[in-house]
């Protein structure tokens, strides 16, 4: 995707052009109409063709010489947005450019800025770092940038401690809970409902513990909530966890129930 030649680009508009016949055509219109605010069309078009089904599917079952999984792992997981903003800065220094397809560029970029935030994937806190370090980049300045904050840390060396926190509106009912439920495998539900509900990172039990410990107190071993923990998200030979099965889930369930409201 760094190519100068647009290599990989051209590789995803091939493969969106196959998926979507009218996708090309849907640009020229869309080029031709020279106002870029909008682009629920383009959504409306991606969700008759199924492309999201399209993707997962050729994503679980690969097909020989497809470029999809190294794809969408760049999407989620790589500087794309940051990727596809940077070469739209630099398409736009070209002058064989007229004024509306610098238009199209420029609406293009603040629509990949704006989903990537209203996506979650970023905050506009790292759109402005990320325009810093471009502008640094073309600069001259670097000195003061470059030891800025270096001055007073400390040297930390090895692994970061694992840390956790919890919401503040839902330490009330974590402590209701927790003066009746206080085993192993109550505490393991407890952080299973809470990972399930997007409040606590997957593991992490010595954090996890750690700040129920301190919160609470008398909370039991690290060691003993981890071998329940491990044993409810150990998978079965049929492929299902063991957190599912019905002496387990209701608990759970009623957990996430309670948390949510």
């Amino acid at each position: 995707m760094n190519r100068k030649d647009n290599a990989g680009y051209d590789k995803i508009f091939q493969m969106a052009t196959s998926i979507i016949p009218k996708y090309k055509s849907a640009i020229s219109r869309k080029l031709n109409q020279g106002s870029f605010d909008d682009i629920s069309d383009f959504n409306i078009l991606f969700s008759e063709n199924n492309v999201a089904e399209y993707l997962v599917s050729n994503f679980q079952n690969i097909p020989k010489n497809s470029i999809i999984p190294a794809m969408l792992a760049w999407l989620y997981f790589g500087k794309s947005f940051e990727r596809m903003v940077e070469r739209g800065l630099e398409m736009r220094k070209k002058q064989t450019l007229n004024y509306v397809e610098k238009q199209f560029i420029v609406s293009i970029m603040k629509q990949v800025i704006e989903f990537s935030i209203s996506s979650g994937l970023r905050i506009k806190s790292d759109w402005e770092n990320h325009f810093q370090q471009l502008q640094l980049a073309d600069g001259n300045n670097l000195e003061n940038w470059l030891i800025q904050d270096s001055i007073t840390e400390k040297k930390n060396v090895g692994r970061k401690p694992d840390t956790q926190e919890l919401p503040q509106h839902l330490l009330e009912k974590i402590g209701k809970y927790l003066e009746n439920n206080k085993s192993e495998n109550h505490l393991a539900y407890l952080k299973i409902a809470l990972e399930e509900l997007k409040f606590s990172k997957p593991k992490g039990i010595k954090a996890f513990r750690e700040i129920l410990n301190k919160k609470y107190g008398n909370i039991i071993s690290e060691r003993g909530i981890q071998s329940a923990y491990k044993t409810l998200t150990d998978t079965m030979s049929n492929g299902e966890f063991q957190k599912d099965l019905k002496q387990h889930r209701p608990f759970i369930d009623q957990l996430k129930e309670m948390l949510s409201n």
